[in-house]
């Protein structure tokens, strides 16, 4: 059980330092956040469009919930790619 919990503390710190810690990491995130269209309204697409993009979306949630980010470093992180400071595409 010791062995799991260590790992599981080397996981987190992983993605902290990938998605907190790192300029590119956030950079990756909130591309992750925009291709996914976490925050947009889904619209008719046909099934395998919105299996994907729920895929996606779920992913994008699970780093959420592993950096225990709060809904206010979401939203800011989702104003800066609705505002498109720090974006490329």
């Amino acid at each position: 059980m010791a062995d799991q919990a260590e790992q599981q503390k080397k996981v987190l710190a992983a993605y902290k330092n990938i998605f907190i810690h790192s300029p590119d990491g956030q950079i990756v995130l909130r591309d992750m956040m925009k291709t996914s269209g976490m925050f947009e309204v889904t619209g008719i697409r046909d099934n395998a469009e919105l299996q994907h993009r729920t895929g996606t979306q779920d992913m994008v949630r699970r780093i959420f919930s592993i950096l225990s980010l709060s809904d206010e470093q979401i939203y800011s992180i989702a104003t800066v790619i609705n505002t498109g400071e720090n974006d490329d595409g």
